[in-house]
């Protein structure tokens, strides 16, 4: 057993000391057995939250969910380095191409915010 194999196995033993349950499923990456840890459902070898659906479709939304953060801080990051473009830009034709995509990309980051 190799030093990371004994690592999992230790904090394991240790989570399932501190009340978590081990589950029939195993980790869909590293087959290793999950463990329930409150509401959560969690693989001690990947060191990671893991969630279990249902259908093809449940899978896709939750995805969704979890990729609508960092879509936000993305949108976000682009709007302040446009708008450090916007102060420097004095070309009538570069402000209007400048404003234009600020104008779509301030249009996608209310459409992710009413999907929260």
């Amino acid at each position: 057993m190799d030093d990371k194999d004994q690592a999992s196995v230790k904090k394991m033993a240790e989570l399932l000391r501190q009340g978590a349950t081990m589950l029939a499923q195993a980790c869909p990456q590293c087959a290793s057995p999950l463990l329930q840890v409150g509401e959560n459902v969690y693989c001690a070898t990947c060191d990671r939250r893991i969630v279990i659906v249902e259908s093809d479709d449940e899978m896709e939304s939750y995805a969704i969910k979890a990729l609508i953060p960092q879509l936000r801080e993305t949108l976000l990051k682009k709007l302040k380095t446009l708008n450090n473009y916007l102060e420097l830009e004095n070309d009538t034709e570069k402000l209007t191409k400048i404003a234009n995509l600020m104008v779509l990309l301030l249009q996608a980051l209310h459409r992710l915010e009413n999907l929260s």
